[in-house]
């Protein structure tokens, strides 16, 4: 089995508890950071015909990219859940599972594993030492990270140069506008360019000029720059999800993180949008068999163990993101209970959020390179928006 998902001790208690309920059955796990390690060698072992038996994927682009690579496991799903098997999962990740298949194709490729809720983590010892209190409307949103500025105490950190982190926050944004222009566009339902789009764009770029990022946001990354400051109270808010609880698990969290000092808000209306940003999210990662599989019956027994088993419950009491499966919660003693209720409100609100996934590589590539162009003021809002038309026209 190959991934970059879960993180390696979130793993290994994952393979261990799946090995003691099945000692027949050893699984060879290999761990990859996903861009561009995990990737490459998806990409050359594709290339080469040696893909190993389980691979880590993304629903939509991810998962189409090697669909040709992997096996339907719709039998298997059927045979031991029922026909309405898909029912065990929120509907929105359950529509995400064939998400990037080809016109009418019925088939099931990735098997979710885990889940995620995007939303504005904050440190609750900068909003106590500035007297801060969570915004509820622009201006608010704006005083803040006014006052979070004029003390040298980076805002909402942002990494620019991250393109997952600009996708998560224009869904946000296209969320406060109409749930369902996101996927609209991607269908072809509406083209890019659609006003509502432009003014998310517009709006996402209104946070640049606004100081609601830090400064030099665009070259910033979320994971080298951005969390080392968010646990030293150098940075108060962070686009992050429901995996920002797993750092509560790691070995030697800082202090902000072993005393669970942070809290959790959805982003109040931006620019000219009238209402709340809403739950935004989707499958964070689920695992494929491939074709190249001699044992599929093997494989299938952890993948589903790994989804609805004991693997899934060694996630979740390290509270590495949100079960994909309904009704599977931490049962760890240990954990803090203010980040169990937050971890479960997450879970619930999946239910009710609006899909962050693309279906299409290059879709996702063109927005990505628009956001990163509008961010730095390269791009109009408008012109941001023609350039993933542009991209969609061509396919």
């Amino acid at each position: 089995m190959w991934s970059w998902s879960p993180i390696t001790r979130t793993c290994e208690k994952m393979l261990d508890a799946f090995e003691k309920e099945n000692p027949g059955i050893k699984i060879e796990f290999s761990y990859y950071n996903y861009d561009p390690e995990y990737l490459s060698a998806l990409s050359a072992a594709a290339a080469s015909d040696s893909l190993p038996d389980i691979i880590g994927l993304q629903p939509g682009s991810l998962t189409a990219q090697y669909a040709d690579y992997l096996m339907d496991y719709s039998d298997y799903a059927a045979k031991d859940w029922g026909d309405n098997w898909k029912e065990n999962y929120p509907d929105m990740i359950a529509d995400q599972i064939q998400m990037g298949n080809k016109d009418g194709e019925t088939s099931n490729y990735i098997l979710p594993v885990e889940a995620q809720i995007i939303s504005i983590v904050y440190n609750k010892n900068v909003f106590e030492k500035y007297n801060l209190e969570i915004p509820t409307t622009y201006d608010e949103f704006k005083e803040v990270c006014k006052t979070l500025n004029d003390n040298g105490v980076a805002p909402l950190f942002f990494g620019g140069s991250n393109g997952w982190q600009a996708v998560n926050m224009f869904t946000m944004l296209c969320s406060q506008l109409d749930t369902t222009i996101f996927d609209k566009a991607q269908a072809g339902e509406i083209k890019w360019t659609d006003p509502k789009l432009v003014e998310a764009m517009g709006n996402y770029k209104l946070m640049f000029d606004d100081g609601i990022f830090q400064t030099g946001a665009m070259s910033a990354d979320a994971n080298t720059n951005g969390t080392p400051a968010f646990v030293s109270d150098n940075a108060a808010m962070m686009v992050l999800g429901s995996w920002w609880c797993q750092e509560f698990t790691a070995e030697d969290p800082a202090t902000t993180v072993a005393n669970w000092d942070f809290g959790f808000f959805y982003l109040p209306p931006i620019g000219t949008a009238a209402k709340s940003a809403t739950p935004v999210g989707g499958i964070d990662f689920g695992y494929g068999i491939t074709k190249n599989c001699k044992n599929p019956d093997a494989a299938w027994k952890a993948i589903k163990s790994f989804s609805s088993g004991a693997g899934i419950q060694a996630c979740a009491d390290d509270v590495n993101n949100l079960p994909a499966f309904k009704g599977i919660e931490p049962e760890n003693p240990e954990l803090n209970p203010e980040l169990v209720n937050q971890y479960n409100s997450f879970a619930k609100d999946l239910d009710s959020a609006m899909n962050q996934r693309i279906s299409e590589p290059t879709i996702e590539t063109a927005l990505q390179n628009a956001l990163a162009g509008v961010g730095s003021g390269e791009l109009s809002p408008e012109e941001g928006c023609q350039a993933v038309q542009d991209a969609q026209d061509a396919l």
